[in-house]
């Protein structure tokens, strides 16, 4: 029922609200309700979002895109390589940045004229993101585009895997689990990225049934 009356408010909204502006709404396939209901969701968390003067950032798992956005328009937008995620049926909320992923380099006075301005090259090309209510998001490069790196996020990411499965096979009880995604982008992007996000910024995740790839 609740799907049934959410479906016209969601297509009166794009008409009326958004016709100017026809890639801001996710496109979906009407006669899929899941992704429909999803949809409609994600739309109610962002029209909260986009009422105020804020920067705030869209995970978009179907389109495998992170969406810079502010007052509802798209201010930039960069592709996902790979991503993969565990518990993202509990991952439905307005998720808000708890620390930025680096401390910006300080320009020192005295160092005079001759010292660099900061800028993307001091940003980390790999790093994780932790939010509240709980999610992590965990951000790297290729192995193509970055391979020391790659692997070296890897490594962790196996690790955590190994101690997960010794934890069950000496105690019977699996590690308790959050929220999490995996994320692959260009070394470029993840720069970008981190160079984008503040404290407390708002992140929304469009969700997906499909399998990750």
């Amino acid at each position: 029922m609740y799907l049934l009356l959410a479906v016209p408010i969601f297509l009166s909204f794009i008409v009326a609200g958004w016709a100017a502006e026809p890639d801001v709404v996710p496109r979906v396939e009407p006669k899929d309700a899941p992704a429909l209901q999803e949809a409609v969701r994600l739309l109610e968390e962002e029209v909260k979002l986009a009422a105020r003067p804020q920067t705030y950032i869209v995970i978009d798992l179907v389109d495998r895109a992170v969406l810079i956005k502010g007052r509802g328009a798209e201010l930039h937008r960069f592709p996902i390589e790979q991503w993969s995620a565990v518990q993202l049926a509990e991952a439905h909320a307005t998720f808000r940045l708890q620390k930025r992923p680096v401390t910006r380099r300080k320009v020192e006075p005295a160092a005079g004229a001759e010292q660099l301005p900061i800028s993307l090259d001091d940003m980390p090309t790999e790093f994780t993101l932790r939010f509240s209510p709980s999610l992590t998001v965990d951000v790297h490069p290729s192995a193509s585009d970055n391979f020391w790196h790659w692997l070296k996020f890897k490594w962790r990411e196996w690790w955590a895997w190994l101690k997960g499965w010794s934890l069950i096979l000496t105690t019977g009880h699996a590690p308790p689990s959050q929220p999490s995604i995996d994320l692959t982008v260009t070394s470029h992007h993840a720069q970008s990225l981190a160079w984008t996000v503040t404290e407390g910024m708002p992140f929304l995740l469009r969700r997906t049934s499909s399998h990750p790839f």
